[in-house]
């Protein structure tokens, strides 16, 4: 396999792209609540509740912290291929600089304000106990509507459920105007 490297101006040029994108999202996600303050359950830290006790509530959680990169929880939540994915996810983090990972955070912390909420399509039992669900991802984004079709395999350890597999489908929601990268 022959490896491309880019150039450096168009390196520099993506990154300020996606840097300024995530900036415009981290400015339009800031608008005061009407104290002025945002409230504890929409603040970028705001801890966040963990619980695998049935598929449905460990695929939500699993979610959560996969979208707050939560890399300790989500991989606390995983087995097989998710839990790789999640490691992967966690190492291609920790390559990053010290300003590039603290941007980052501010963005996704901005973006991942809500905790996502799983409405399920379908279920269906697999041989040896685990299950595998289709749904919808919706909450907010942006403090816009959001919805994305979302798959789990989950299986059974002990009294709790561990995500197998997952995947993310179509976003099925309009993004927010000030995202709207088309040319029109």
């Amino acid at each position: 396999m022959r490896s491309v490297r880019l150039p450096t101006p168009l390196v520099l040029a993506a990154t300020s792209a996606m840097v300024c994108v995530g900036l415009v999202g981290m400015w339009a996600s800031r608008a005061p609540a009407e104290d002025g303050e945002r409230s504890a359950a929409t603040a970028p830290n705001a801890t966040f509740v963990v619980d695998a006790s049935t598929p449905e509530r460990a695929a939500e959680s699993f979610l959560d912290a996969w979208r707050r990169r939560a890399h300790d929880t989500a991989a606390r939540l995983s087995v097989g291929p998710a839990l790789e994915q999640v490691r992967a996810r966690a190492q291609r983090d920790a390559r990053m600089s010290d300003h590039e990972r603290e941007l980052k955070a501010q963005v996704w912390d901005a973006m991942a304000s809500e905790r996502l909420r799983l409405r399920l399509r379908s279920a269906e039992n697999l041989d040896g106990g685990g299950l595998h669900i289709e749904g919808v991802a919706e909450g907010s984004f942006l403090g816009h509507p959001y919805s994305r079709a979302v798959e789990f395999t989950l299986r059974p350890e002990g009294d709790e459920w561990r995500v197998a597999d997952f995947a993310f489908g179509e976003i099925l929601s309009e993004l927010p105007g000030s995202l709207d990268l088309s040319d029109d």
